[in-house]
């Protein structure tokens, strides 16, 4: 059984956290808040997944890259509506392609929780989920790692072995890329899930 991660953040500009063993959080918070997280990160996966292919078969690489500067944050929105009130999803990395999906302080600490434990050659986690004190509102913060996949490769690969047409339109339409050079099955980032307590209280 895969140990369950939980980060609590203390005080607004200086914070630290700590992990917690399950009994940290009732098992009924538990089992909604993963339900939940996985639900909606293999919904927004498996969405872009599918926008994805239909954009190489219609423009190729180029044409998919245009694409999903047009549609992917809308795409994200779209899963957040439909996963339910007040849920928000999100992906985040460091290495950014879309500088809406930099992550923010907390999303920050968990990446480099993942970032840290591939450091030290061990396995990830399937998921880890963050508690968050924002002013006297509660969220809990569900993140599913994600990894390059073959097809990633056409867009997020060596950029030497990239079309000349596609460096171009990456250039024009992400002047401040970050997201190339990477290799199948490297850590891309994560989905965030952001589930407020109130939700879960219901």
């Amino acid at each position: 059984m895969c140990r369950f991660f939980v980060l609590l953040f203390f005080a607004s500009t200086v914070f630290a956290f700590s992990t917690y063993p399950d009994d940290e959080i009732s098992g009924e918070y538990k089992e909604a808040i993963i339900s939940i997280g996985d639900r909606a990160a293999s919904e927004l996966v498996g969405t872009l997944k599918k926008e994805l292919k239909k954009a190489l078969s219609e423009g190729g690489p180029v044409g998919a890259v245009s694409v999903c500067s047009e549609r992917a944050q809308a795409l994200t929105k779209q899963v957040s509506r439909s996963i339910g009130s007040g849920i928000d999803v999100k992906r985040t990395t460091f290495r950014y392609r879309n500088p809406k999906n930099a992550p923010d302080r907390y999303e920050a600490l968990a990446l480099g929780y993942f970032e840290g434990l591939i450091k030290q050659g061990k396995d990830l986690p399937p998921y880890l989920i963050q508690k968050v004190n924002l002013g006297d509102r509660v969220y809990y913060r569900y993140y599913k790692p994600i990894r390059v996949e073959s097809l990633c490769l056409l867009c997020h690969g060596n950029p030497e072995s990239m079309q000349s047409e596609l460096l171009e339109k990456l250039r024009e339409l992400y002047p401040e890329d970050r997201a190339t050079g990477y290799s199948e099955g490297d850590f891309r980032g994560l989905v965030r899930v952001s589930i407020p307590e109130s939700v879960l209280s219901k």
